[in-house]
């Protein structure tokens, strides 16, 4: 990972924030940034220079990891590193990720740092996360091949008897046991009526024969993460099982041939959207169609019908359209799609072509 040229690129937003250095206190901003993991960390990045803090736990891991700041550990509290620093640098005007920060915060760093004004900013290195380099792009890619073949293998695990949460227990092991450094976040196995919950909690509900069993899960390698949703029949599908996932899967086509650098990310929602719409199924689609997918499972950009995000080459999105009916189940369909050029390329290979039966 180019951690210098990423500071060099937050350096050249400073002039526009109209401050002279930057405080990032979010630990995944801080991960983008400087490659330190851990529970406390903080990076002060100003024009000619870039300094990592923490606490003493983390001496030896910072002095490891960290290449392009200076690592300065702090006894007690930061605004101890902080104010010399800032002096040193010459800095007046400090933002700060509001986000982060909280009011309680901020007023200590105001007491602290008497004589520098703070200024909260919002999304700045987040924006900078957004278009992927090639080896973020193929951390993901890894990521959503290891997903792949862990659908492939629980399918042989998903049976009538079987409560939901001894599946997903399952498949977290398996991903782990395969190379995951870690979950992108708790399975999601949703069987029969709890398939239509969209973000359901495994619980001890078994798989009975007829059911729709919602498969949603993801992995981490190198701290980026995929995510996968397929839907599957315990049994034999009824023709309207089918033919309600014969439309997710053209909702979920309609998307992502929709997708390319440039694009408004309400068009591409409305794509797969009027599709369900227009086949009675517009009230069951109860969520947007996908967010960016990077160090955080859910990040920018959004695909929602209320969003007003642009795509960029590099960005690395879901594609998920849904239809949930209490009561009856749901079917959902996704994949993670990379923003090219030329449109989209998805990087999963999980079959999908119709709705399979286990």
């Amino acid at each position: 990972m180019s951690y210098g040229n990423r500071m060099e690129r937050l350096r050249g937003e400073l002039g526009s924030l109209e401050v002279d250095a930057l405080l990032v206190t979010d630990l995944t901003n801080v991960l983008y940034l400087t490659g330190f993991s851990g529970t406390n960390g903080q990076a002060l990045v100003w024009g000619a220079g870039a300094v990592f803090m923490s606490d003493p736990r983390y001496r030896a891991r910072a002095k490891q990891i960290v290449r392009e700041a200076e690592v300065v550990i702090y006894p007690d509290r930061l605004t101890d590193a902080l104010g010399d620093r800032l002096r040193s640098a010459g800095v007046q005007r400090l933002g700060f990720e509001a986000s982060t920060v909280t009011v309680a915060e901020r007023d200590k760093l105001a007491e602290r740092l008497e004589g520098i004004e703070l200024i909260g900013t919002a999304g700045v290195v987040e924006g900078l996360r957004r278009a992927k380099d090639d080896d973020e792009i193929e951390a993901v890619r890894r990521a959503a091949r290891l997903a792949d073949e862990a659908f492939e293998w629980v399918l042989g695990r998903i049976e009538p008897g079987r409560a939901e949460r001894d599946v997903a227990l399952e498949l977290e092991m398996h991903l782990r046991s395969e190379g995951a450094d870690d979950v992108s976040f708790e399975p999601i196995v949703g069987s029969g009526p709890l398939s239509a919950h969209i973000h359901h909690t495994p619980g001890e509900r078994t798989i009975q024969r007829g059911d729709l069993v919602l498969l949603d899960f993801g992995a981490r390698i190198s701290g980026y993460c995929s995510d996968l949703t397929r839907t599957v029949a315990v049994g034999e599908p009824t023709p309207e099982q089918r033919d309600v996932y014969a439309h997710v899967l053209e909702a979920q086509a309609r998307g992502i041939a929709a997708i390319a650098a440039g694009a408004d990310c309400r068009p591409v929602d409305a794509a797969a959207r009027d599709h369900l719409a227009a086949r009675g199924f517009g009230e069951e689609f109860a969520h947007g169609l996908g967010h960016g997918v990077g160090l955080d499972v859910h990040e920018a950009p959004r695909l929602h019908k209320s969003s007003e995000d642009t795509l960029v080459e590099g960005d690395i999105v879901t594609v998920e359209p849904g239809v949930y009916r209490d009561g009856w189940g749901g079917i959902r369909i996704e994949d993670c799609v990379l923003v090219t050029k030329e449109g989209a390329e998805v990087l999963g290979r999980a079959p999908k072509e119709e709705l399979a039966s286990v």
